[in-house]
């Protein structure tokens, strides 16, 4: 879903060490001791992990949001850069809710657009689950600082908020998202909800070999945020590749796609299908005649992880 259509290395201690007429008398053992002493305490040094910075939690203001969400403000532990999220407290004993905003959108989306507030935050609400609301970075698809900074989120709602199990939910390029950070991290997802997705690869040369605008605009958005084309930085593509990583995925995933999707070829939607095919854990379902924003309107068990039956 877009907004519009679809909805330095690291600071390293200097040490000097400081020779007196005294110590110039030490033998050499010493002296390579010392300095070896030394060289463990800046490894140490460099070696803690930078933590992300939370800077305020405060209400979140507007009638869209229900009373209790928090607006989140954090400082990246990557690059210091600022950003925000949306936290909705819950039952911490059911999944909490993990919603990654379409294509040219922010985290607000689920509490500001009409349709998504209506569906699925609707759901939310009456299934008490906790609910994050992340920015991505804009619309960069699980670029390297995106993946950071949800890494650090849930660590931080896990660690200060009280949630459990983390369920990702996206829509269109939250989809495609939620399929990357899978791969990517599967150890700290509990499941996924996938609404209109296929790989990172073929989804984006289908965005910049198409004449749509807003595709065009997707492709050079999203090589932006990765620094570089698929084929200027192909690691950091292929890292986030379910088809090349399907073996990864072994929490439950429900994957949804409209049949007659125009800006997601279902045809590369069915090899992810194709490539997960026997695993219990993984559902497929495909509207048939289904737009683009088809594969979100369908109704899904946000604990149990099973398409309900009308």
């Amino acid at each position: 879903m877009t907004g519009a259509t679809l909805s330095a290395l690291p600071l390293c201690a200097a040490v000097l060490v400081a020779f007196s007429a005294e110590d110039a008398g030490k033998s050499g053992r010493q002296a390579v001791e010392s300095q070896t002493t030394a060289g463990r305490s800046v490894s140490s040094e460099a070696a803690k992990p930078k933590r992300m910075t939370v800077t305020s939690l405060t209400p979140a203001r507007g009638s869209d949001y229900p009373p209790g969400t928090k607006r989140i403000t954090f400082t990246s532990a990557l690059d210091g850069a600022e950003d925000w999220a949306l936290f909705l407290p819950g039952d911490a004993h059911k999944n909490t809710v993990v919603y990654l905003h379409g294509s040219f959108s922010s985290a607000d989306q689920i509490f500001t657009r009409k349709d998504v507030r209506e569906f699925w935050l609707s759901r939310i609400l009456a299934g008490r689950h906790p609910l994050l609301s992340v920015n991505m970075r804009g619309t960069s698809y699980m670029s390297p600082a995106a993946t950071a900074d949800l890494t650090e989120l849930l660590d931080y709602c896990r660690d200060k908020l009280g949630c459990g199990r983390f369920v990702l939910l996206g829509g269109s390029g939250g989809a495609s998202s939620a399929m990357a950070y899978a791969v990517l991290h599967p150890e700290k997802v509990h499941g996924v909800v996938a609404m209109g997705m296929c790989d990172i690869l073929a989804r984006l040369e289908f965005a910049r070999r198409s004449g749509l605008p807003v595709l065009q605009k997707l492709a050079k958005t999203v090589f932006a945020a990765y620094g570089g084309t698929p084929e200027e930085k192909p690691d950091l593509y292929q890292a986030r590749s379910v088809l090349a990583h399907a073996d990864r995925l072994t929490m439950p995933i429900i994957l949804t796609m409209g049949e007659n999707d125009a800006l997601i070829p279902v045809a590369e939607t069915r090899k992810i299908a194709a490539a997960m095919k026997g695993k219990k854990n993984f559902t497929y379902h495909e509207v048939p005649k289904g737009d683009h924003d088809a594969a979100v309107w369908v109704d899904i068990d946000l604990e149990t992880l099973q398409i309900r039956k009308k």
